[in-house]
């Protein structure tokens, strides 16, 4: 057996050094180029750190937001105000009918429940606004990068991220030996920015 798996080796090894050809002292360098293609990168972290279109998402959601708070803090008020308002009447039993108190207590469940409504709204408006606006950017980083892509002769553009690890399972470039040639992520924002100008 220890024979046929040497002889295997042996026949393995004898053949790729035989059957390589002289090589060319004149190779394209293989960090750029593939079958004629150049092939370019963005940093999606760094576009998301740095776009106009970025800048402007987060100032809307931060002024959603407030907007939001201001008027669940507003409701929460008006909450704790009639919720005491009836806790105080229930120290005067004596001067209300249980009608009337059956009323208040309507009355605080109601502004309860309106409160927890609006916050379960509030949210659900608020991830819609983040989502769309997160999925508009990546749309106009994708068109961006189409049109570099184009001006400059690349035949392939890869997404990494600055904050991926080696083996991050969203990672598409484990390596890149050019020196920052291939990235294209300022050229990337300077046409987003400049498409809204």
């Amino acid at each position: 057996m220890k024979k046929i798996f040497a002889l295997a080796i042996l026949f393995v090894v004898s053949n790729s050094v035989f059957s390589q050809t002289k090589k060319s002292a004149k190779t394209a360098p293989a960090s750029t180029t593939t079958t004629g293609f150049k092939i370019g990168y963005i940093f999606e972290d760094y576009i998301f750190d740095n776009a106009n279109m970025v800048k402007e998402l987060d100032s809307l959601i931060k002024g959603k937001q407030e907007f939001f708070q201001d008027n669940y803090n507003k409701l929460a008020l008006e909450y704790q105000t009639k919720y005491l308002d009836y806790q105080n009447s229930l120290k005067n039993l004596d001067t209300l009918t249980t009608e009337t108190l059956n009323a208040r207590l309507k009355k605080v469940q109601e502004i309860k429940s309106a409160s927890e409504n609006y916050q379960r709204q509030a949210e659900k408006e608020f991830q819609a606004l983040t989502g769309e606006g997160v999925m508009k950017i990546k749309e106009e980083i994708l068109e961006a990068a189409k049109i570099v892509a184009k001006e400059k002769g690349y035949g392939f553009v890869l997404s990494r991220n600055k904050s991926d690890g080696p083996m991050s399972p969203n990672r598409v470039v484990l390596y890149a030996g050019d020196a920052g040639k291939g990235d294209l992520s300022d050229l990337v924002i300077a046409k987003m920015n400049a498409k809204k100008k």
